[in-house]
């Protein structure tokens, strides 16, 4: 055999061996399977105690469930049996806990169009509904409004338009909204376009969820308490559901009032230039704690008013210097807490998003979480002694949990290993916790512990059967971007690799870009999905490199905070480059074959490494992806943000262009899957149907497109999810596996 002959088969021999899988012991994991598992989120506690309840999404079923001391055995409240793309949220007990509310259907878009992931030609609806603890069908109570339940009251009140709309739910104890009874009461009913009521318990039926002329379920006309000629937000019961605080912004400012139900009468109780927000009562009821801005001052003020005398005292001031801005829009599910003679605030000043406290008749301010990491979400205890903290102090690529004292901040670790937990609940009567909890292997489940258990019980359903033994724990990975910042990242690679095995590999990309992604299972319910997707690849033989590139949080403000990033100059892109150099010298991977993945910005730095660097990135999956800086700018209207000049507008469109993917069109060689919902409402379509008129007009760029009609940015439909990680998998496998000796 002559020396060409030779070389021609030993290169068909190398080809052949690259398109096959080259891992022995990796077991492909069925996606279906996989993406199959509960995930709970909005986690309550019956302010009578010894329940909660969370709301539930099954592969697109999204129900309310329930679980009640001492089994804690889960069990459905609702019965929506589809995969109806129609969201649930709001979830909270009435006082007596027999009772829940809680808001289905989506919020509207710009046209004020719901969202109709389905199509459905009548349209859909969102809606306040009530369900009982003992399986009652739910009624419907009110359209869409964000709801505050009286603490001592079967009552909600919720703003609209500077009103303040009160709704008395006694008359509904006993309706069913099948039958359309109202109990001894007399209640106005209308009719017009609604979802029918969901079919009766135990039917097993599919729920149509096409709309139909029918009467609706009993509704009271709403009570406006009252109304104030500007802005209204936040309204806050007293503890003896006798007063309402809330906060009113007019005019560049923003003022406290308080509205008394048994006098019905108004008082201002804060009335300067400064912006009063976050009422919160103490626990008599006697003051509220607030957070003041003042006008002189860059940063805010903690301060206490009394009710009766509207007489306000400043406890506290943070650093002037711009680093005592309060953090709670950045990272984190709570806001201003006023516990029992403690005040407990967010503050960033230390470089990490951490909490403080401060004694309410004032004092000395002590920090509840040292340590290089940031506090998530937490809540305070039934008594107000303590609070629960999700947090990352003690590892940095996890969730952990913590109790801590506020009166000695005295810290008991409740969840301190390898695990993501959060939201936490207390659960009132007992020394119950509550929370959610995952881990490299197990999705999210509720969790329930009593104060002096070792470990906690899960309660909500693991999927039988489900692959726990098929999924592999991912590694944490650092290294560093070519100007030296520290990037974290998570490395899945597939069981029973050999040190000759060389696969194809996938970066990654979170979008956000405020997010975090960690060393399991996400707490946010996108992220859930594109971890179970990247297992997935991983089960197909692909090494999978998460990156937490710089602009997310986790990491402290300055990683958080970067110079130039995003359209100011794309400088987190040095984080995704440098990932694909790390994974080039990772012995185990072909450094030819190294694609790209992610939704939202995730999916803007994936069109932006295929634009940018075809060499090293051979193939991209886009989803949703932001491609004209300048154009996303315009859409959110920072292009006309008042008091920039002609000049100045002009240099920050170019620069928005030129940290864009399509300021980089010439050197795109490499194939992508764009992926897009028409009704989205965080980045448009638009920014789609631009970059494919674009690549349509290179000619020398294979690109593939898979659209969802009427579905949003995180599509709502089960189905579409498996169809989008079907194609990306087939996509990949085309791209970096059977193509990797294709000339891009």
């Amino acid at each position: 055999m002559n020396a060409r002959k030779a070389s021609a088969l030993a290169l068909i021999l190398l080809l052949t061996v690259a398109a096959l899988p080259s891992v022995t012991g990796a077991q492909e994991v069925d996606l279906e399977q996989i993406l199959g598992f509960h995930f709970p989120s909005g986690l309550v506690a019956s302010p009578a105690g010894e329940r909660i309840a969370w709301l539930g999404n099954e592969e697109g079923r999204r129900n309310v469930w329930g679980a009640e001391a001492p089994a804690w055995e889960a069990r459905r409240l609702t019965d929506y049996l589809d995969d109806d793309g129609q969201e649930l949220g709001a979830l909270e007990f009435l006082p007596d806990g027999e009772r829940l509310i809680y808001l289905r259907g989506g919020a509207a878009n710009r046209d004020g169009e719901l969202p109709n992931p389905l199509s459905v030609p009548e349209g859909v609806s969102c809606d306040l509904w009530m369900v009982s603890w003992n399986g009652d069908d739910p009624v419907r109570i009110a359209g869409p409004v964000s709801p505050r339940i009286s603490p001592v009251e079967d009552q909600i009140v919720w703003t609209a338009a500077g009103r303040c709309m009160l709704l008395d739910l006694l008359p509904h104890r006993s309706a069913r909204s099948s039958e359309g009874a109202s109990g001894a009461v007399t209640v106005r009913v209308r009719s017009r376009r609604v979802p029918p009521p969901p079919p009766p318990r135990g039917a097993g039926g599919r729920q149509d969820p096409v709309f139909l002329d029918w009467e609706e379920p009993p509704l009271l006309e709403p009570k406006i308490l009252f109304q104030v000629r500007s802005g209204l937000s936040d309204l806050q019961w007293s503890p003896d559901g006798s007063m309402l605080a809330f906060s009113s912004a007019r005019d560049g400012r923003a003022i406290l009032g308080v509205w008394n139900l048994e006098r019905e009468e108004l008082s201002w109780l804060t009335n300067t230039v400064d912006r009063d927000t976050s009422p919160r009562w103490s626990p008599d009821g006697s003051r509220l704690a607030f957070l003041r801005r003042p006008v002189d001052h860059r940063g805010f003020a903690i301060c206490v008013v009394d009710v009766g005398s509207a007489e306000t005292t400043e406890l506290w001031r943070s650093p002037g210097d711009g680093t005592g801005y309060y953090p709670g829009s950045v990272s984190g599910s709570y806001g201003l807490m006023y516990g029992d003679g403690h005040i407990v605030f967010a503050g960033e000043w230390s470089g990490w998003n951490h909490l403080y406290v401060i004694p309410d008749g004032g004092g000395e301010v002590r920090e509840l979480t040292p340590g290089d990491g940031i506090v998530e979400n937490a809540s305070l205890s039934p008594d107000g002694a303590s609070i629960i903290v999700s947090h990352n102090t003690r590892s940095i690529d996890y969730r952990q949990l913590s109790r801590i004292r506020l009166a000695d901040g005295h810290t008991l670790e409740i969840e301190a290993s390898e695990v993501i937990a959060w939201n936490p609940v207390a659960v009132r009567n007992r020394e119950w916790l509550a929370y959610i909890r995952s881990d490299a292997l197990e999705p999210a489940s509720v969790y329930i512990r009593e104060r002096d258990e070792a470990a906690g019980v899960r309660v909500s359903p693991l999927p039988e059967g489900y692959p726990l033994n098929h999924l592999v724990k991912p590694e944490q990975v650092i290294f560093e971007a070519a100007d030296g910042v520290i990037v974290h990242g998570q490395l899945f690679l597939p069981e029973g690799l050999r040190r000759r095995d060389r696969l194809p590999a996938v970066i990654f990309m979170h979008g956000g870009s405020r997010r975090q992604m960690l060393l399991g299972w996400h707490n946010r319910g996108y992220y859930h999905n594109a971890y179970g997707f990247n297992q997935y690849l991983a089960s197909r033989g692909y090494a999978v490199l998460s990156v937490n590139y710089r602009s997310g949080i986790g990491y402290g403000v300055d990683f958080r905070e970067p110079d130039a990033y995003g359209y100011q100059g794309a400088s987190e892109y040095q984080d995704i480059v440098a990932a694909g150099h790390f994974l080039q010298e990772h012995g185990n991977v072909d450094p030819d074959r190294i694609g790209l993945w992610g939704g939202s910005y995730g999916g803007y730095l994936t069109a932006l490494g295929l634009a940018r660097d075809s060499d090293l990135f051979k193939a991209g999956v886009d989803l949703h992806g932001v491609h004209n800086w300048a154009d996303q700018l315009e859409w959110w209207g920072r292009g006309e943000s008042a008091g920039i000049s002609q000049s100045v507008r002009d240099s920050m469109m170019q620069v928005a262009f030129e940290s864009s993917p399509v300021a980089d069109m010439d050197s795109w060689r490499s194939p992508v899957l764009i992926v897009h919902g028409d009704d989205d409402r965080n980045v448009p379509f638009e920014a789609s149907i631009d970059l494919v008129r674009r690549l349509r007009a290179k000619r020398d760029v294979i690109f593939e497109e898979l659209y969802f009609v009427d579905d949003v940015h995180g599509f709502l439909l089960h189905g579409n999810w498996l169809e989008v990680y079907r194609r990306a998998a087939d996509f990949f496998d085309r791209y970096l596996k059977e193509g990797a000796d294709r000339d891009h």
